[in-house]
């Protein structure tokens, strides 16, 4: 540890020390970030004739805009709600939507959003609400977490399949669209899942997790249709704790294959068919060396429900950015298309009629994501952008790199850079090292809805994301590598990753931090305690967003998951910040919202509680927003007013060498009765 020290203390005396660098645009500004993100969500209609998305009204709560296919000139229709956040929605047929919403629900302590569904026509003008449920105890066993769409039946206009989740398990009802009747169809346990069922509404897939001799095991079972028993599938069973993927994602539609998704013998994620006869996987036949296998899907252009056959349509593979390989002529001939017309960006797209309808999103690190409708391979139309008025002129630019962590094994990460900034020319920069939460997750090369690596990159700063181990999606090794090592190797993949930007030339080392939110809040609660020992030198100050800081807490509470207590709690452990606080040495702080019931806000109250007793003379600084809850869809603006000032604000004014020479022009920020001093 005194050896890296008086490295990171040389390698300071020999940055270049004035910095007259300015990104070539403007600083994206609190007000545009703070609202609700443009257009978002958009769906199109199984026949083609509507698209429908989430929009932002400022004032508002989020609405739904219906468009025509047929004329997209004219002014969309739209309808929103006073007291709910619409989350999301879904086409229940042509003309009926499945929305998604939540409530906020003051309970006191457990105070949180309740998760709403309703039935809408296209123009709104019926809103039937489908939530309600008198039977069940709102925090007893059989309270509902939430809703989705199972499977919409195509060959049935007004009935879907509806799942609703339960804290003691799923439930499947068959919905009538007109009336909102629910009859209950079918019905797992607590420790049970339905995996799949055809376009007839045959469920001919479930999992159940059971425990023996303290082993858990996924096991898998199959029916060809809603009369016949349960088969277990002895050849898809899953030791839990083996950690491998084995995932299945369509049953052929003569009931002799189950197309899965698994990484049991490799360190990437294939596409396999597993045959029901042998009970056996065979070979891969998809798969990419260097990125996980992350999607497939079947059927045609001329077929798109495969109601008549299933061939393999496409595969996809979770590379810095989704990627895809298409077999259907149409979706190559459309693909090629759209990469000429919308180039250096990330394309996703839906057929409908034969390719006479195309629903189109693109986007980039500094492309915010936009949504078009391509008219008879002819004519592209927008649709509407999460963020207008920003792009490759204004926003930074990112690109996927690998760094050797100190062990030598090579960490992805995503940078970017400030606007106009070229290294030869300008310099080192400031530094935000930015882990994402999780920490089974991982970042891509998409626009960043939470604006937070643009924020930083308009005002001049480098930004790497660092995909530390313990990372999902980017194969096994790098997944299972943060077992256990949280505050440890997960967070010396974090300390690699800016000492690397170091020598690149890139990172000015007295002048980083450490900003993250979720996990990536412990991450940066862990840099703020390791900054009087194993990280001491490193960083100017630390940010912790909506933390989940005690490891303790974090493995026997998953909250309403009991697969992740059982599968991801086990993996939690390591070098706990909350029993080193007293050895925090730089400015933190930390914010959380007083709804946030998922990674509770207990944690942030117990560590600032614990500063005061073991650290009272510490710079330290807890801020508790009122009703604001984990997850940014369910924020309202002045939530993220506030919290997007606090960083600002500490990044000009509380962090070391950062703040000599950042100054945020108008800066407001907004204190609430529960900060502490």
């Amino acid at each position: 540890m005194v050896s890296t020290a008086i490295c990171v203390a040389v390698a300071a005396t020999s940055a270049v020390q004035a910095q007259t660098f300015k990104p070539t645009g403007p600083a994206l500004p609190v007000d545009v970030m703070s609202r609700d993100w443009g257009v978002w969500g958009a769906r199109i209609s199984p026949d083609g004739k509507h698209i429908a998305a989430l929009a932002g009204i400022p004032g508002q709560n989020p609405v739904i805009r219906v468009w025509s296919t047929d004329d997209m000139s004219k002014t969309p229709t739209q309808f929103g709600s006073k007291s709910m956040r619409f989350t999301g929605f879904s086409f229940m047929n042509n003309s009926k939507l499945l929305v998604f919403a939540n409530q906020p629900v003051a309970a006191g302590a457990n105070s949180n959003w309740q998760s709403k569904a309703a039935i809408a026509n296209l123009d709104g003008s019926s809103f039937l609400d489908i939530s309600q449920d008198e039977s069940s105890d709102a925090r007893g066993d059989d309270r509902i977490i939430g809703f989705s769409l199972f499977n919409r039946l195509p060959k049935e206009e007004n009935v879907v399949l509806m799942e609703i989740r339960r804290f003691s398990g799923t439930e499947i009802v068959r919905l009538n669209v007109n009336s909102g009747r629910q009859d209950r169809f079918a019905r797992t346990g607590d420790n049970e899942s339905f995996e799949w069922a055809d376009n007839d509404g045959n469920i001919k897939l479930k999992g159940q997790l059971r425990a023996a001799n303290g082993v858990y095991t996924q096991y898998v079972y199959f029916r060809e249709n809603n009369n016949a028993e349960w088969k277990e599938l002895a050849g898809l069973r899953r030791p839990i704790n083996d950690r491998f993927n084995l995932s299945p994602v369509h049953v052929s539609k003569d009931n002799k294959s189950i197309y899965v998704l698994t990484n049991r013998d490799t360190n990437f994620n294939v596409l396999a068919k597993y045959d029901v006869a042998t009970d056996t996987i065979g070979p891969p036949i998809a798969q990419n060396t260097e990125f996980d296998i992350s999607s497939a899907s079947f059927g045609s252009s001329t077929d798109e429900d495969a109601l008549t056959q299933d061939p393999l349509r496409s595969f996809c593979w979770a590379g810095p950015s989704t990627e895809c390989n298409y077999s259907d002529p149409v979706d190559k001939r459309i693909f090629n298309l759209l990469e000429r017309a919308l180039p250096g960006t990330n394309i996703a797209f839906g057929v409908r009629n034969g390719g006479a309808n195309v629903l189109v999103t693109a986007t980039a690190p500094n492309v915010p994501t936009t949504t078009y409708l391509l008219k008879n391979e002819r004519q592209l139309i927008k649709v509407g952008s999460v963020l207008d008025g920003w792009d490759r002129t204004n926003l930074g630019p990112a690109e996927w790199v690998y760094y050797p962590a100190r062990d030598g094994f090579q960490v992805p990460g995503i940078l970017y850079l400030p606007p106009g900034y070229k290294k030869e020319r300008d310099g080192r920069l400031p530094l935000v090292v930015m882990p994402h939460g999780g920490p089974w997750s991982r970042d891509n090369m998409d626009f960043d809805r939470s604006y937070w690596p643009q924020m930083f990159a308009t005002r001049g700063f480098a930004v790497l994301q660092p995909q530390y181990r313990g990372t999902d999606d980017l194969g096994k090794a790098l997944w299972k590598g943060g077992d256990n090592q949280w505050g440890a190797i997960m967070q010396d993949d974090k300390d690699d990753g800016a000492k690397w930007l170091v020598d690149q030339g890139i990172a000015d080392p007295s002048r980083m931090m450490m900003y993250g939110y979720s996990y990536g809040g412990f991450a940066a609660a862990a840099a703020a305690a390791r900054s009087g020992g194993r990280s001491e030198g490193l960083w100017q100050c630390a940010i912790s967003g909506a933390p989940a800081i005690d490891l303790q807490r974090i493995a026997t509470d998953w909250g309403e998951s009991r697969l992740q207590r059982v599968n991801q709690g086990v993996t939690v452990g390591g070098w706990d910040p909350m029993t080193h606080l007293d050895q925090v040495k730089i400015p933190w702080l930390i914010f959380h919202g007083d709804y946030d019931r998922q990674a509770d806000t207990i944690h942030s109250r117990t560590a600032a509680a614990r500063m005061r007793q073991v650290n009272p003379n510490a710079n330290f600084r807890y801020v508790e927003i009122p009703r604001m809850s984990h997850q940014l869809i369910q924020m309202y603006p002045e939530h993220k007013t506030q919290f997007l000032n606090l960083i600002l604000d500490m990044t000009a004014n509380n962090c070391g060498n950062i703040s000599d020479k950042f100054d945020e022009p108008g800066l407001k920020t907004t204190m609430t009765k529960r900060a502490s001093k």
